[in-house]
Parts: structure tokens; C-alpha cells; sequence
């Protein structure tokens, strides 16, 4: 008989080779190859796991209890009918839980979490070449935050001339446009609060993790904690006092807001056109002023690589003008 290569293979080169793969779907499918594969899946320390959204009960099983249960047991036919439609009262997840799917992977340190989109990006933005991506950074509570939006991201066919510059020559905001990246920046905080949610509640089931990202399919926006930032999290665990969880989002505090706006803005490096550009960042009030954000990487935002660098490059030329808005948001 021939010899299998990977016998020949180290089980600590056969866990490097698991991590690299990262993928739980495609982890777990190696578990059934052989034993001593199912013996160290599941010791992998790094996994990503994509979450498909959650199918609606009654939509997934209508069609099988009309043909097994109208004809023969009417009557439980419409017990089930009646179960499975959602409870008015209780906020129905769109999503599997990752603790369902990662309980196995307890020796995990790194984990990348991603999540269905609802809709894709938020009808705030409008356009099919709008912008919006935003990052966030957690401990127990927000550290830092930031969001950058255009109505037009495209890529430069021409030079730009002064005739494009004096078409977009509103350099303030106007109040609709104000109120609508306050209400743009509050959904942003919504969602990232109810990301870092879901973060620790898995965090509280793989007592091994150090870093964790919770993004989403869309690459809109991401969550990210660092080791350092997972430590403040067990801390405030253990001496947290039991309170109502039904809000399903870790609370936002006071906020310092600051916030710039382009409405031409060219991106040479990268060879990007964005019209109204907008910046927001954000910190607690206690956390002293707002910085550049390069050290921190917090410009680092999702999506496709060729686009990435010129997020990064619109967020720091942005940050060089010295016309900006500040303002405070309270905690909610």
C-alpha cells in the first residue's frame, strides 16, 4: 500500500496547517476524515465563522407539514401553525448563534465572527456608488470609533479641473445634511453595540480567546478587540451585577464626536474620487482628544483590498483640514 503523506506529518505542522485553513464549516468537515484528524480539529487556536442568516420556521417547514399533517392530522396541522408563528413579545434572531456552532473549538485564540447583513447597506446611504464603512474598537465598553461615508466613490477617468471643484463648492454642511450623519452615526453605534453584545456572550464560553472581529458579509463595518481588550472584558464580568439583558446591546456612553466634510475630495495615491465625504470619529469623554487613528490602525476599514488603502488615504488627508464639527452625544 501506498504511504499517506500526512501520517508522516507532525500533529503540531498538521494544527499550523488548521489554522491556516481557519474556516469552522470546512474544519469541522475534517473531522470525519479520519481520527487522529478528529482529534486535533478541534485544538485549532484560529477560526473564522461565516453565519447564515436564520430561515423562518413556518416559511422552512410549510410545505412539509401541508403534505404530512393537513391531510392525516388537521388538527396538529394547525397546532404547528399556530407555534411557529413569532412571538410578538419576543425579538426574533435573524441569525444562528456562534455558540451553537463553535462549542467544540475550545483551545480557540483568534476568532473572526461574520454576520449576515439585513438589507445590505442602511437606506440612509443612497446610491449604488455610495460609501459607508465604520470600525470600532471595544473593551467592556466603546473605545474608539470611526465612520466614513460619500454619496460617490468612484474610481478617477480624468483629471479633475476647477470647474469640478467650483460645481461642489458648499463646504459646510447644511443642517438636513447634519442631522442626517447624526442619525447615520447613532445607527453605525447600534449596530456595533449590538455586535460587541453577541462578542460577550461568546467570550464568556471560550475562556482561551484573546482577539475577536465581528464583521459583516456586506464589509460595511467591524468590531474589533484586542487581547488587552478582551482582559478588561473578563474584568468587568466578574465583578458585573446581574441586570436586564432584554436591551440585547452593550450601552454607548458619553461620546465626544468630531467630525469633517469634503464635498470634493481626490485621492492621488490610489486614484479614488469621493464626493461628499464625510469623516466621524468618536471617543468617551474621559478619553482626552481625538487623534490621528494611524498608530491605532482605527482606519483600517473592511473591504475589498484594491479599495482599502483609499479609504485609509480619504480618512487622512480629511483629518488635515482644519474646518471640522465637534459636538457631544449622550450615553443611551
Amino acid at each position: 500500500m501506498e504511504e499517506d503523506c500526512f501520517d508522516r506529518l507532525t500533529d503540531d505542522l498538521l494544527l499550523v496547517i488548521f489554522n491556516k485553513l481557519g474556516d469552522a464549516k470546512s474544519l469541522t468537515r475534517c473531522v470525519s476524515v479520519s481520527k487522529r484528524f478528529a482529534s486535533l480539529v478541534f485544538e485549532a487556536d484560529t477560526v473564522f465563522l461565516s453565519i447564515p442568516p436564520r430561515k423562518h420556521p413556518l416559511r422552512r417547514n410549510l410545505f412539509k407539514i401541508l403534505i404530512g399533517k393537513l391531510i392525516a392530522k388537521p388538527l396538529h396541522f394547525f397546532h404547528h401553525f399556530i407555534a411557529d408563528r413569532p412571538d410578538t413579545n419576543r425579538k426574533a434572531v435573524s441569525f444562528y448563534l456562534p455558540k451553537e456552532v463553535l462549542k467544540q473549538f475550545r483551545q480557540v485564540k483568534t476568532m473572526h465572527i461574520e454576520l449576515p447583513s439585513d438589507g445590505g447597506k442602511t437606506g440612509l446611504m443612497e446610491g449604488n456608488d455610495s460609501l459607508l464603512k465604520w470600525k470600532a474598537r471595544f473593551g467592556s465598553e466603546i473605545k474608539n470609533f470611526v465612520i466614513l461615508s460619500a454619496t460617490s466613490f468612484q474610481k478617477r477617468v480624468r483629471p479633475l479641473s476647477s470647474d469640478d471643484f467650483s460645481e461642489n463648492n458648499g463646504e459646510v454642511l447644511t443642517d438636513g445634511q447634519l442631522k442626517l450623519q447624526i442619525v447615520l452615526t447613532i445607527s453605525c453605534l447600534l449596530a456595533a453595540s449590538a455586535r460587541h453584545y453577541l462578542m460577550k456572550q461568546v467570550l464568556e464560553e471560550h475562556h482561551a480567546l484573546e482577539n475577536m472581529i465581528a464583521s459583516d458579509v456586506c464589509k460595511q463595518g467591524k468590531v474589533c478587540m484586542g487581547k488587552d481588550e478582551v482582559a478588561e472584558i473578563r474584568n468587568s464580568m466578574k465583578s458585573m451585577v446581574a441586570t436586564d439583558s432584554s436591551l440585547e446591546r452593550t450601552r454607548v456612553p458619553d461620546l465626544s464626536m468630531k467630525l469633517w466634510y469634503v464635498p470634493l475630495l481626490e485621492l492621488p495615491e490610489n486614484g479614488y474620487i469621493m464626493r461628499g465625504a464625510t469623516l466621524v470619529v468618536l471617543r468617551p469623554n474621559d478619553d482626552g482628544q481625538i487623534g490621528n487613528g494611524r498608530k491605532s490602525g482605527l482606519f483600517d476599514f473592511d473591504g475589498e483590498e484594491c479599495e482599502k488603502k483609499a479609504y485609509s488615504e480619504a480618512a487622512r488627508e480629511m483629518m488635515k483640514m482644519k474646518k471640522s464639527y465637534r459636538m457631544t452625544m449622550e450615553s443611551f
